[in-house]
């Protein structure tokens, strides 16, 4: 009788074999032998691994971030549910030793791993940044910028790979002057100022949600020249310029301050908004980056008593997952079907919950501690 086992078969194939797997159960074959473990470690694993997940949606989940609130002071949680919206896990946020946060928020997603910002006041600029990585529950504390302004409350944050250095980079904007805007290599670990300013100087920059919508390498924003002129300002990290992209002229007639937004959605540039008397939303993506004759309205349904509307996913069959604000509960539905009230979260131990935002992510095996040191 023929004994086989899987350490009988070629490299190669063993590495293709582990490479469609989830994470889960990576981590836990780390622990069959020592060689696997150094495989699984390794840079050309994680980004193969990366690469292959990238286009599975059976790897591809969606985060909740939580507030909540015991004895009158306020908790990050995170929960993990796969796209049906069934909840699979409510934890904390993996902070650091001897750092346990009133506040915190979500910037940001890329590759698997989180930009999240903490800290013990309201409505403050964060105490600390954190990477992390909820798959593999590893997470580091970066860098603080050197450099400080009176109010703090202006910022926003953007994680990006910039795949001419090899390197991740955390952008910084100030929401009234592009001259404070500063950037930080994650690889070295030193912020600087950047040293161009955008293409306009009389541009307003406008961040609703505060998310920076990243894609071809470059940061996108919504900026106001003048009512009703608006434009998408675009930073691109590898040669660190602005640029100016156009939008398409029938939603410039009709986008609002409040609920006009920049996002991404399928590798796609996309911008929605919602009607000045609020009676409609619309969703409008960019099919050829950079193109202004591509921008093609994807999108329109009624949105009467529901105040903001955000695109959160595109489905294999067009269908489009909508996270809305709706009787000051947060509920989904999808682009053709009707609302989808969120299950139950809150715990015995908590009075209240409110979600604060929602980010459908790819699981991967990045790790925030080698990519400090040595990326792909």
């Amino acid at each position: 009788m023929t004994t086989w086992s899987l350490n009988s078969l070629p490299r190669e194939i063993i590495v293709d074999i582990l490479s469609r797997l989830p994470v889960e159960s990576l981590m836990r074959f780390k622990c069959v032998s020592g060689s696997w473990n150094t495989l699984i470690s390794s840079c050309y694993f994680r980004t193969k691994h990366l690469n292959i997940a990238s286009r599975n949606q059976n790897l591809q989940k969606l985060l909740i971030s939580q507030i909540s609130y015991k004895d009158g002071e306020a908790n990050t949680s995170i929960s993990f549910s796969s796209l049906s919206l069934n909840i699979q896990v409510v934890r904390k946020l993996d902070c650091p030793l001897n750092y346990e946060p009133k506040y915190g928020r979500i910037y940001c997603c890329c590759d698997g791993l989180f930009l999240v910002g903490l800290q013990n006041t309201p409505k403050r600029d964060p105490s600390i940044l954190l990477l992390w990585n909820p798959s593999t529950r590893e997470t580091i504390v970066l860098p603080h910028s050197d450099y400080s302004t009176v109010d703090r409350n202006r910022y926003t944050f953007g994680l990006g790979f910039d795949s001419s250095s090899n390197d991740y980079k955390v952008l910084k904007v100030n929401n009234e002057d592009d001259t404070l805007n500063e950037i930080l290599s994650v690889k070295s670990g030193s912020w600087r100022k950047l040293a161009n300013k955008s293409c306009r100087n009389n541009v307003s920059c406008l961040f609703m949600h505060m998310d920076l919508a990243f894609v071809h390498g470059a940061f996108h924003w919504l900026g106001r020249i003048q009512l009703p002129e608006f434009i998408v300002i675009s930073f691109n990290i590898s040669n660190e310029t602005y640029r100016d992209e156009p939008l398409p002229e029938p939603m410039c007639l009709t986008m609002t301050v409040r609920e006009s937004v920049v996002s991404v959605l399928k590798g796609m540039l996309c911008v929605y908004s919602t009607y000045h008397d609020g009676s409609t939303f619309n969703l409008w993506v960019m099919k050829l980056y950079g193109v202004k004759e591509s921008w093609s309205k994807m999108l329109t349904i009624p949105a009467i008593g529901v105040p903001l509307t955000i695109p959160k996913y595109i489905f294999a069959d067009g269908e489009v997952l909508l996270c809305c604000e709706y009787s000051e509960r947060t509920v989904f539905r999808t682009s053709k079907g009707p609302f989808i009230e969120w299950p139950d979260l809150v715990r015995d131990d908590i009075n209240e919950d409110s979600i604060l935002d929602v980010y459908v992510y790819t699981q991967s095996l990045m790790s925030p501690k080698a990519i400090t040191n040595k990326l792909r």
